[in-house]
């Protein structure tokens, strides 16, 4: 069954996307042709989400949309969308495939692995074998969601945190973390995307985060390497830069007052980290993207 959640303005004024949320804590639904059809003729809005999404393109491919990025995925691709992304799936007329919807509180543990909140495009592109894994656990998804047993959300809540450790292990197999590193590390690595996802607007130094931790600056950057390859001072960037993106194209707000809401004392300073990290400057990008 496929369910049209309640879209409700953000309540800053300034801000002109819509914001899904869905009243039950749960939703699976197929991705046929008639609803890929329907998907591309209601042209929708890039929405954000107060829910996590996974879709799985079974057949055919589809477009993806996310913060003002545009990938195309073939079959056999799972897309995870963190809650509060900006995102719209532009699915082909032959895209078959299916959708799991849930809110953060219904799964037992929070998973930052595959729902972090700094993370760019999450696409797990799997082959013959892990889509045949994959399809077993949706199939089993599928068929509890159609039981009548009163009781079914409590075997689907722990059926989707099955479904998701399978996800993180395939996630943790294109990456180069061995498994030691792997336990000894995602406490740190849970911690930190909490905390930066809370703080990013104001706090924008490594020596913070650290200490908030309280573990040395060379202790968290390590950590951070592992997951990101990246050092911390950059995935602070990138989330300080994904979120003006989507305030440059979803908000009314002014280059200034962007900058101001991000915890830059000075625009011109804000302009030149956007630059360093898209290669445009804040007006040039939201130029581009809008009459794109």
């Amino acid at each position: 069954m496929f369910y049209m959640d309640r879209a409700t303005d953000i309540s800053d004024p300034h801000i002109v996307i819509k914001f899904e949320e869905m009243c039950d804590q749960f939703h699976f639904f197929e991705l046929d042709k008639e609803l890929a059809t329907e998907l591309n003729l209601n042209v929708k809005s890039p929405h954000r989400h107060s829910y996590h999404e996974i879709i799985w393109v079974r057949q055919g491919s589809a477009e993806h949309l996310l913060d003002g990025d545009i990938i195309e995925h073939p079959a056999q691709t799972l897309l995870v969308i963190p809650q509060g992304r900006v995102h719209r799936l532009f699915p082909a007329p032959d895209c078959l495939g299916c959708t799991i919807r849930f809110k953060e509180e219904f799964l037992p543990n929070e998973s930052h692995l595959l729902f972090s909140p700094f993370a760019g495009h999450t696409a797990l592109h799997l082959n013959t074998e892990q889509s045949s894994g994959i399809e077993s656990y949706f199939s089993l998804i599928s068929s509890e969601c159609k039981s009548a047993d009163p009781y079914h959300l409590q075997a689907l809540r722990h059926l989707l945190a099955a479904f998701i450790v399978k996800l993180e292990e395939l996630r943790l197999l294109h990456s180069d973390i061995v498994p030691h590193d792997f336990t000894r590390t995602l406490g740190i690595w849970n911690s930190l995307n909490l905390l930066i996802e809370k703080k990013f607007k104001s706090e924008h130094t490594v020596s913070f985060y650290a200490t908030q931790l309280g573990l040395s600056p060379r202790k968290i950057g390590d950590v951070v390497k592992l997951y990101t390859g990246k050092c911390l001072s950059d995935v602070i960037d990138e989330r300080l830069i994904a979120e003006a993106k989507r305030l440059l194209l979803y908000s009314n707000f002014t280059i200034k007052e962007i900058a101001f809401e991000l915890g830059f004392e000075e625009h011109s300073y804000f302009t030149k980290v956007f630059k360093k990290l898209t290669g445009k400057t804040p007006s040039a990008f939201k130029s581009i993207s809008t009459s794109a």
